[in-house]
């Protein structure tokens, strides 16, 4: 959950699923991304056109899907919570302040109409002008490419953003203590001008994927995976993922085929739209914090500069 703000440390039976004993294919390879620092979001524009943020102002891109990587200087030294590429020559990251970038990582600008005390803890754009953004819980809307920002939310807790089409996005997220545990997800229609709550529920959304603008999946604090056919109006439990670690990060690249990424650096993968699971990657004890996928290509990040593509 990025509002527990990990970086701080980033030490930190189900029906028919298979088990750790099950044999392991390990079928994603590590790449070096020229880092020991914490990795904390990825986002790529197309498979090959891509960056990663991190610890300290760790910013790189890769112009070959992951193989290589080019470390930029941002020129700040703040840990970078959010990061997203619109294209190969416009990108953003953040975390107190946010930066942009018009020639491919060559010069940075500072937004400061958005510079503030609390963590912008996720980015995304519809397009290149329309943009949201999560920070301490509210969500905001640009315009004007990231120049300013109007707040549009600012309701139940929510962190994370997920974009499906050119109108529709998701926000979840919720809280978690020794006493409490509850989620939220909710919705826009009208490319984030209004948001509506489609979710309450009774423990931390911890993860969203959609495949389309209807069809979803999420996990949360309990160990649960959910589905909705019907974008958010209804959910249904899946199973209870298996594993001892807790489940950091939930991709489906169809209505069969996803993944889940663990806090003991485990990735597992389902072919049967999350009835069972298989271990297909544990080769690390690293904290995998987010699994993404963009034009069939599958990518990882976590702890001590972990980055990792599906073979």
């Amino acid at each position: 959950m990025k509002k527990l703000i990990c970086f701080l440390t980033f030490t930190l039976g189900i029906l028919g699923c298979s088990s750790d004993g099950d044999t392991i294919t390990n079928s994603f390879e590590k790449i070096d991304a020229y880092t020991t620092q914490s990795l904390t979001d990825i986002s790529f524009s197309n498979k090959n056109q891509g960056i990663i943020c991190g610890s300290f102002g760790f910013l790189a891109k890769t112009n070959t899907g992951g193989k290589t990587w080019s470390v930029l200087n941002v020129g700040d030294k703040q840990t970078f919570m959010s990061a997203f590429m619109v294209n190969e020559q416009k990108f953003y990251t953040a975390r107190l302040d946010m930066f942009v970038t018009t020639n491919s990582g060559t010069t940075f600008n500072k937004i400061e109409s958005v510079s503030g005390a609390s963590t912008i803890f996720d980015i995304k754009f519809f397009n290149p002008s329309k943009g949201l953004l999560v920070r301490a819980g509210s969500i905001l809307k640009s315009n004007d490419s990231g120049n300013t920002w109007t707040k549009k939310y600012d309701g139940y807790t929510v962190d994370n953003l997920v974009i499906t089409s050119d109108l529709v996005a998701y926000a979840y997220g919720g809280y978690t203590n020794n006493s409490v545990d509850n989620g939220i997800i909710v919705k826009t229609l009208d490319g984030g001008e209004t948001w509506t709550q489609t979710l309450t529920s009774d423990s931390d959304i911890t993860s969203l994927s959609f495949i389309s603008d209807n069809i979803g999946y999420y996990i949360n604090f309990k160990r649960e995976l959910y589905k909705t056919s019907n974008g958010s109006t209804s959910w249904t439990k899946i199973a209870n993922l298996p594993g001892s670690g807790s489940p950091t990060s939930i991709c489906f690249t169809s209505e069969n085929i996803g993944y889940f990424s663990t806090d003991e650096g485990k990735i597992f993968e389902t072919k049967n739209g999350g009835l069972n699971w298989k271990i297909v990657y544990n080769k690390t004890t690293d904290l995998i914090w987010k699994i993404i996928a963009k034009d069939g290509a599958v990518y990882a990040i976590g702890n001590n500069g972990l980055f990792l593509k599906k073979k």
